[in-house]
């Protein structure tokens, strides 16, 4: 789910356990790499979760946003896809 220029909302799948994520937003396109950091995660099982990060205010406007997840903690684990920048449920 969306709020737009505000929040997005993912659901995880499959995540290797016991890593740490970092999360980027950044321009369509892109894939999330270079973007803005908008949070972390850690993964204790590999199990599905939901998490909610804030757009940054550098997007708000931005009409698709690519968001990342890549794993800080030296294994090669990253996942990316895209979003509307537009209220959802």
């Amino acid at each position: 789910g969306v709020v737009r220029d505000q929040t997005v909302t993912i659901i995880t799948h499959n995540l290797p356990p016991n890593d740490r994520f970092q999360i980027t937003m950044g321009l369509m396109g892109t894939r999330g790499i270079g973007g803005y950091v908008v949070g972390t995660v850690d993964t204790l099982a590999a199990s599905s979760q939901t998490y909610t990060f804030a757009i940054p205010v550098n997007l708000y406007g931005v009409p698709q946003i690519a968001i990342r997840m890549q794993s800080i903690t030296g294994s090669k684990y990253y996942a990316y896809n895209w979003f509307y920048n537009t209220t959802t449920p």
